[in-house]
């Protein structure tokens, strides 16, 4: 299993204008980053590749740098290369699903991630890590109702899990309007894990974004 403690994304924490906007939105900015891997590195940071879903090596060209640096597969490339045939040889492997989709999901490829993450928890389902990345994805591309089945599933599997709960107040609450279980799950983070990263902010968000009668129920 992975460590339980991550950093928030640094690209996702610019504010959003408008009072109900603030409250909503810049709640999402902010929170949705926490994960179940710390020190994550996103796929285009030195080699310049990202994974494709069309295919197992297609490095693209970072500003000044040329496409996959010339000489064979760069190392994530590589590394994606020798992933897709050990699952093609055992489709069971769930570790390799979940790298796979971890890979995907640094690279801000969420559609292809959360078919990873799928193909994986078909195999392990009560994995609180593997369900949350997954929610996370899914709460990337706006699916909040998905998002959140997957954060509750994780929740079930480990109830002392903080990030599922977290990002439960952030799906429930800011994405969806559902303020009662955003509270509730905001209460049981308190118990649990009091020092969560940006725990009073959030707090604040949500009663922003309640305050601005946000849509959704609650």
């Amino acid at each position: 299993m992975r460590e339980k403690a991550a950093p928030l994304k640094k690209d996702h924490l610019a504010f959003l204008m408008g009072g109900l906007a603030f409250g909503f939105l810049f709640g999402f900015g902010l929170f949705r980053a926490i994960e179940t891997r710390p020190g994550r590195a996103r796929a285009a940071a030195e080699d310049g590749a990202v994974p494709s879903p069309m295919g197992p090596a297609a490095p693209t060209q970072t500003a000044g740098g040329a496409p996959g640096g010339g000489g064979g597969a760069p190392p994530m490339m590589a590394e994606i290369n020798a992933l897709k045939e050990r699952v093609t040889a055992n489709p069971q492997d769930a570790a390799a699903w979940v790298r796979l989709a971890n890979l995907y999901q640094d690279a801000g490829m969420y559609e292809p991630a959360v078919g990873f993450y799928e193909r994986a928890i078909a195999i392990g389902p009560k994995d609180a890590n593997v369900l949350t990345d997954m929610g996370i994805c899914l709460q990337e591309l706006k699916q909040y109702d998905r998002a959140l089945e997957m954060l509750e599933r994780a929740q079930q599997a480990d109830p002392q899990h903080w990030q599922s709960l977290y990002n439960i107040a952030v799906v429930a609450g800011l994405g969806m309007g559902k303020f009662d279980r955003a509270d509730a799950a905001l209460a049981r983070l308190q118990e649990i894990h009091p020092s969560a990263p940006h725990l009073p902010e959030l707090r604040e968000a949500l009663q922003k974004a309640r305050q601005g009668g946000s849509a959704g129920g609650g």
